[in-house]
Formats: structure tokens, C-alpha cells, sequence
């Protein structure tokens, strides 16, 4: 994964990032708020030479006490030191101490320093200082017990400890603080993990990522579409006929040379939009002035006439059945600039063998000869095959593309190789169920304050010039 896709994967999955470090966030502070406070308190054991009568004396016991630091500490934490310190607290006989306290000494230093932990900061420092205490008197009773040497070294509580007035633990600014880094590495690696098995098409990056093949059509998230399929291309501003309009745009450049064009236009599943997209796309382009003629050749399931609210009885398979002929099928929406549509007709029990004739071929290069546009709203292609057999027959295929997580990147990749294994041209990709872009929206919805054939600066001095000089 480059950098590029992992920002992108970040961008796609960040609600459910976030998600988990307030949750790790917040677990941290629940876990805090529940803990007993912890004190520690600490004493400190200054190990000393004797008076000696000569130099040597003193050198030899300064050596002498560096060397037995380290055994000091560890005799601090044996049993002997810590029962007798239980018992001077007047604690149970079973009281483990080894538990809350703990020795330690600087490199070149003869201090011990003795800590001890409690739920009571006056305990803390009792403990503490009841280790210290038995500490000095226990090594003074080893040392009389053996040679004259070891009787240099001498112990003393150099510092004695003081209850705590704050607790060390727990620190909730630090726990929130590991909660939120732990939380931020889950949630980075349960997206990462989301996005390596998830097989579904859920952003546009994970398009992009999967073909090259051109985008002509950007298509937002509409909740309103399935109440109202159809686009108002009266209103100049709105998000979706200027998405339209776009994709009128961007297929007169696939067809440089001026010749009719026969768009196959086809998804890879059901209920990715390619019917919409198919009857809207006729309607913009016949509003534009083009000769259009839109074909339901979904003989499977048509929807072009509960769209436009027509009759389907008769279309495109009774044509091709000889049962009507073309001009009686083919009917006419709107007053200027009519949309031309052959409907579905009869659903007849072989929709296959009917497309892939050679009626179907005539059929085509007859409406080529009498219009600009050929729509051609095709089945999904991976339940059947007519949309590759209509694609080979058409000047090229429209593929529309639902990235709201509901086509398999596999049905896609595998809807794409079948476009280039029948021969058939892919025009390009339609893009639908986008996330909505604040960029896109405020383009769409910005609308002039001042008539379109007139700027406002243009106004401004007409105003200014219109005034009398007197």
C-alpha cells in the first residue's frame, strides 16, 4: 500500500479511526476513575565509615562501604528486614511488604533509597521508614558478628520519609494519553484490516485503484431519486442535471468524428442506477437539441416506461419480432425537442437469442441512420450476457459504477474484462453514490446575484453613467 492509498484508506475509514480512539480515550479514563489512589513514600539509609586513627583506615573504610552498598539494598528486601519492619508497624504476621517496597542505589553513591507504596500516604511513609529503621539495625548486628574490618561501615536514616499530599497513581492525563496512542494504532490497523478484506467498492479512490479506464460521470449520494427518478433540467443549478451535463460534455469527446453514436448503458449488478442514468442522460441530451432515441432493451426487467410513464406493452421485442413495425413502436415525449424512446414490449421467454440476432444488428444501424444518440439501457451484465452482446453490436458501452459498497470489486473487474473479451469499446465510467463533496456542492449551488447577461460591475457603471453630471 503507497502513501497515497493509505491517506486515501484514512479519508474513507476515519469516522471508524476516530471511533475507537475515544473508545480506547475513554476506557482509559473509566479504568483510572475506578483505581484506588496509590501513594509512595521514601526514606533514605546513608552508609558511613567509622572514625579511623589513620589515613589508611579512613581509605579502606570508604572502599569498604562503596563495595556493601549493593548488598545493603538487597538485605533491605529480604525477609528478616521486612518481618521485623511488619512487626514494628504492628501489621499481621502474614503481611508481605515485598510487595510495596523497594531499595535502590545511585552508581558511586552511599545512599539507599527505600520506597514504599500504599493506599494511605501516612502507611506509605510508616513503611518506609520502619524498613529504614530495621535496615540499620539488622546490618549492625551482622557487621558486630564479624571482623574488626567490617566494623568501619556504619548506617543512619540520612532522611526520613513524609506522608505524600499527592498520589503517583494513577496518572489520568497519562492514561488518557496511552489510551488514545493504543486507540489510534487499533483503529488504524482495524481499517487497514477492513479495507484488505473487504471486497466491495466503497470509494472512489478504490475505483480508481482498480482501472484506468476514463471517468465521464460523477454522480453524488441523492435520497430523493427514489421517489423521483427523473432530473429538472429547468433548474440551472442543480447538483445532478450539472453532473449530467457534465457527462454530455464528456462524451462528445469520445466521438471526434461526428458519427451517430450507440451507448450501451449497463452496470455490472442490479440497483447500481444504470437505468436512471440511461433515461436521464436521453432526456439531457434531447433537451440539448440532439436527435435521441432511448431503447429499453432490458427484456428481463424494464423499468424505462415506469420511469417515463408510458406504455411498454409494445417495444423493442415485438419490433423484433416482427409483430410491429419500428415507427409504430417507437413513441415521442415532449413538445421541443422530443425525446424519441422504443420501450421493452412484451418480456419474452428468450431475451438472449433476441438480442444477439441479426434482427437486433439491422435494428440498430436503423436507428443509427435516424438519430445522433442511441441509448441503449441494458441489464446488468454479470447475471446475463445480453449487455456483452449488445456492446459488441453498439458504438461503445457506459458503464455505471456504485461506490456506496454494494458491487464487489470483483464483479466489477470481471464486468470490465468482459466489455474488452467481446470486442465491445468502453466509452467509460459513470460514477454513482459518491459522498457528497463540499467543493462540488458549493460549485453546483452558486448561483449569480445579478442576471446572467449582466455582470455586476458591468451593471454598476451603467448605474454610475446613467446619473445626471449636474
Amino acid at each position: 500500500m503507497t502513501l497515497a492509498q493509505f491517506v486515501d484508506l484514512l479519508r474513507l475509514r476515519w469516522l471508524s479511526v476516530v471511533a475507537v480512539v475515544v473508545l480506547a480515550a475513554g476506557l482509559a479514563a473509566a479504568v483510572s476513575a475506578v483505581q484506588s489512589p496509590q501513594y509512595r513514600a521514601s526514606s533514605a539509609v546513608f552508609v558511613s565509615v567509622a572514625s579511623g586513627a589513620s589515613v589508611n583506615d579512613l581509605s579502606q573504610g570508604n572502599n569498604f562501604s562503596a563495595a556493601r552498598v549493593k548488598s545493603y539494598e538487597e538485605l533491605a528486601l529480604t525477609p528478616r528486614v521486612l518481618g521485623l519492619a511488619a512487626r514494628q508497624l504492628g501489621l499481621p504476621a502474614d503481611a508481605d511488604l515485598s510487595r510495596v517496597v523497594s531499595a535502590e542505589s545511585t552508581t558511586d553513591t552511599v545512599l539507599i533509597t527505600i520506597t514504599a507504596t500504599d493506599t494511605a500516604p501516612e502507611q506509605a511513609a510508616a513503611i518506609a521508614n520502619a524498613v529504614a529503621d530495621q535496615l540499620v539495625k539488622v546490618v549492625e548486628q551482622v557487621e558486630r558478628s564479624t571482623s574488626a574490618a567490617d566494623s568501619l561501615v556504619n548506617l543512619s536514616v540520612f532522611q526520613r520519609a513524609s506522608p505524600p499530599t499527592v498520589p503517583f497513581a494513577p496518572r489520568l492525563p497519562v492514561n488518557i494519553a496511552i489510551g488514545v496512542l493504543a486507540g489510534l494504532a487499533l483503529g488504524v490497523a482495524q481499517a487497514v484490516l477492513r479495507e484488505v478484506l473487504d471486497t466491495r467498492l466503497r470509494s472512489f479512490e478504490a475505483l480508481r485503484r482498480l482501472t484506468d479506464a476514463s471517468i465521464l460521470g460523477e454522480f453524488a449520494v441523492d435520497d430523493t431519486i427514489a421517489k423521483d427518478p427523473l432530473v429538472s433540467f429547468d433548474n440551472r443549478y442543480s447538483t445532478r442535471a450539472e453532473a449530467f451535463r457534465q457527462l454530455r460534455t464528456h462524451l462528445t469527446y469520445t466521438n471526434l468524428d461526428g458519427a451517430a453514436q450507440s451507448i450501451v448503458v449497463t452496470s455490472a449488478t442490479p440497483g447500481e442506477g444504470k437505468s436512471s442514468t440511461a433515461v436521464n442522460l436521453a432526456l439531457m441530451l434531447a433537451q440539448n437539441g440532439s436527435k435521441v432515441v432511448l431503447v429499453d432493451a432490458d427484456l428481463r426487467r424494464p423499468t424505462t416506461g415506469v420511469y417515463l410513464g408510458i406504455e411498454s406493452r409494445v417495444g423493442l421485442s415485438t419490433v423484433l419480432t416482427r409483430q410491429v413495425d419500428l415507427d409504430d413502436a417507437v413513441q415521442e415525449i415532449g413538445a421541443d425537442n422530443p425525446l424519441h424512446v422504443l420501450a421493452a414490449g412484451r418480456v419474452p421467454p428468450n431475451p438472449s437469442e433476441l438480442l444477439s440476432s441479426s434482427r437486433m444488428v439491422d435494428l440498430i444501424r436503423e436507428l443509427e441512420s435516424r438519430y445522433e444518440y442511441v441509448i441503449v439501457d441494458a441489464p446488468p451484465m454479470l447475471p446475463v450476457t445480453d449487455p456483452a452482446v449488445l456492446g459488441a453490436i453498439c458504438s461503445g458501452v457506459l458503464l455505471v459504477v456504485s461506490v456506496q459498497g454494494q458491487t464487489k470489486r470483483a464483479d466489477f473487474t470481471t464486468a470490465e474484462r468482459t466489455v474488452a473479451q467481446v470486442g465491445a469499446r468502453l466509452l467509460g465510467l459513470v460514477v454513482n453514490r459518491l459522498p457528497p463533496q463540499r467543493r462540488a456542492k458549493t460549485y453546483y449551488n452558486y448561483e449569480p446575484s445579478a442576471p446572467v447577461s449582466e455582470s455586476p460591475r458591468r451593471a454598476s457603471r451603467a448605474r454610475l453613467s446613467s446619473k445626471d453630471p449636474r
